[in-house]
């Protein structure tokens, strides 16, 4: 197959349409804006909240006779922590981060330079974790985007 990976071009594509996306905070009664990245956070303790291009995965489709595709996902990790100290936090915020995500990236297109065209395009929601410590409490939201591409 003489096609590149789609991974770069996909979190171009993802990174274009949700860093720095405005969300309403139900506890702040604010607009915030949710930074995303890849892999991981900053190393310098960041943002309390965060959207991480997760795992991604490609494999070749070879059903067309014309050329081979590829069938490509890649996972979005919502992340909102809270301290624990007086303060629960709550689910919302994740909920609102993610809702926004599915929102702006209903309709992903590749940078013209990739080559790749995206056919089809389907969301899944795994399910979210909840992991409450003695110092934090953390609640995390999936979005898996998968997509055909040519």
């Amino acid at each position: 197959m003489n096609k590149s990976l789609p991974d770069k071009w996909v979190r171009k594509a993802v990174f274009d349409a949700i860093n720095n996306m405005s969300v309403y905070d139900v506890l702040s009664d604010t607009n915030i804006d949710i930074p995303c990245y890849d892999s991981r956070q900053v190393s310098n303790g960041g943002e309390p909240y965060y959207v991480l291009m997760s795992t991604q995965t490609n494999s070749v489709d070879k059903t067309t006779k014309c050329e081979n595709s590829y069938q490509s996902s890649i996972l979005l990790d919502v992340v909102t922590s809270y301290t624990s100290a007086g303060n629960m936090g709550s689910r919302v915020l994740a909920d609102n981060i993610l809702d926004k995500a599915r929102e702006l990236t209903n309709a992903l297109s590749l940078d013209v330079s990739s080559g790749l065209t995206i056919l089809k395009q389907t969301e899944d929601f795994p399910n979210d974790l909840v992991s409450i410590t003695p110092n934090e409490n953390v609640f995390r939201k999936f979005m898996r985007i998968e997509l055909f591409i040519n």
